[in-house]
């Protein structure tokens, strides 16, 4: 049991968590222009025009500060931590995940903006690795300095967190230009089976956090993960407790049919740094506290929307979810 779970407000026999997602907390400056001379020149128009503007670190910010009253045990971060994937972009990130907390409290999924073309593991993602880890992963210098190897080497990962399985998935490659499809590897999908048909995960509430968005329904094809298919028949057989992910920017919620009446939820957010007001594009963070017994698993769920007039967080009513303990 961690600190914040021992003195925080909520039930010792629960954990309490958020999931953040789409920070673009770093700001790219004046690149290298030669770090431009690939797809990355997209992105930095993008954010010399829009995206600077669209995504503000006072909301983030402001954020941070809101769940710091709230006793959370963890944080679910679910990618796109940076803009276009520079190396300073990542040390800015860097900073700010270590002002946030220690890693074993904070889990990181990369993003696609975070991979925005394949670089070196060194310049970049080595940088948030205790973040990124497998709890029982064991870092050397014998493993790929290629980032996208890399990934697909680390993935999907296990964070036991008291009665939580946080399991993530990578979903990020090096997409073609005009893009922002994922894919998992076909090893990774061979590896997440292994995982979710192990029976020692078969004591915690099982979330899948990822990236991509695991169905089209509220998703453009080319934001769209590319292998969905493969993924969703291998929730079917093999179900988990919640997917979180991020990538579009709206929040939605879904769910995935499974045998013997289980659906397993499928919950999608906003930017947690958006000044959107559009309906469901307003910045947000998810509250989530995870709480068991006999026979199943109780998630109580709380948005925390910015109201841009006031400057601060509101939350909603609180949304149970109710799942089986054993799901499969």
């Amino acid at each position: 049991m961690n600190e914040s779970n021992q003195v925080g407000g909520h039930a010792n026999e629960s954990l309490r968590f958020v999931q953040l997602s789409d920070l673009h907390l770093s700001s790219i400056g004046i690149p290298n222009p030669l770090r431009l001379l690939n797809k990355r020149v997209l992105g930095y128009l993008s954010w010399l025009r829009r995206r600077r503007h669209a995504h503000q670190r006072w909301v983030l910010d402001l954020a941070i500060e809101t769940i710091r009253q709230l006793n959370i045990d963890h944080y679910a971060i679910t990618g796109d931590l940076t803009h276009i994937g520079l190396k300073n972009e990542f040390a800015q990130a860097k900073e700010w995940l270590e002002n946030l907390g220690d890693p074993y409290n904070i889990t990181v999924i990369p993003g696609n903006h975070d991979l925005y073309t394949n670089e070196q593991w060194s310049r970049s993602f080595k940088l948030w690795e205790p973040y990124l880890c497998d709890d029982n992963e064991i870092s050397n210098n014998s493993y790929s300095n290629n980032g996208l190897t890399r990934l697909n080497e680390l993935y999907p990962i296990v964070r036991l967190r008291k009665n939580i399985a946080f399991i993530g998935v990578n979903s990020v490659f090096d997409a073609p230009w005009f893009r922002a499809t994922g894919q998992i590897h076909e090893l990774e999908l061979k590896r997440l089976k292994n995982i979710l048909h192990s029976k020692k995960l078969d004591a915690y509430c099982k979330i899948l956090l990822i990236h991509h968005p695991i169905t089209l329904t509220n998703t453009p094809k080319r934001k769209s993960l590319l292998n969905h298919k493969e993924l969703i028949t291998l929730l079917t057989r093999y179900p988990v407790n919640l997917v979180l992910h991020g990538h579009g920017h709206h929040s939605c919620v879904e769910s995935i049919k499974c045998s013997n009446n289980f659906q397993i939820p499928v919950i999608g957010m906003p930017s947690s740094s958006s000044i959107s007001q559009q309906p469901n594009y307003q910045a947000q963070f998810l509250l989530f506290d995870v709480s068991q017994n006999a026979h199943q698993w109780e998630i109580q769920k709380q948005s925390y929307t910015l109201d841009m007039d006031k400057k601060c967080f509101n939350k909603s009513s609180p949304e149970k979810i109710i799942t089986k303990r054993t799901c499969a």
